[in-house]
């Protein structure tokens, strides 16, 4: 099984919804898009609905169709099937902040124009990757196809045991 945890810019990029990204990253990202659709790659989301929500406000409907849609759509048909997608529990603390997310101190900053504190819409991918691992023993890699910020943290992750998969790496 390879596992991924799929940030929503990916299928919106897929989609051709993102202006900044050039063919060839769109065409990347169509690829993952079409492994998940296929069942070659298995989709990482937590069990509380968080990312289906990320997914359905961004993505769906979206009435021309899309690939963005097809795999909003496989989403939800499959998030029970877990050979398709893998729902994990995210415990969170008193706070209200992801038990597994590595900085809830927020001491993780980048020098990079607009990406000085981490997103703290970005947190779940980052929580899954490493509940996932504890988990499984395995990597998930964060697909990531447009967002620079990803990059700017980069290191951060990496210090914490994450992958990141940037599919437009060399676009930013």
């Amino acid at each position: 099984m390879i596992a991924k945890i799929i940030d929503t810019n990916v299928p919106l990029t897929a989609a051709g919804l993102n202006s900044n990204a050039s063919k060839r990253c769109q065409l990347s990202c169509v690829s993952i898009l079409e492994a998940v659709l296929s069942g070659l790659v298995t989709v990482v989301i937590d069990s509380e609905g968080e990312c289906l929500r990320e997914y359905n406000r961004l993505i769906y409907p979206d009435f021309k169709g899309s690939l963005a849609e097809q795999f909003m759509l496989n989403m939800l048909q499959y998030h029970t099937v877990a050979r398709r997608v893998r729902s994990l529990d995210l415990e969170r603390d008193k706070t209200g902040e992801y038990s597994d997310y590595p900085d809830n101190n927020n001491t993780w900053t980048t020098d990079v124009n607009r990406c000085e504190r981490f997103d703290p819409d970005d947190k779940k991918w980052v929580a899954l990757a490493v509940r996932f691992k504890k988990d499984t023993g395995a990597d998930a890699p964060i697909v990531n196809a447009a967002d620079r910020c990803w990059l700017a943290f980069e290191p951060h992750l990496q210090s914490a045991g994450v992958k990141l998969e940037a599919l437009c790496r060399d676009e930013r």
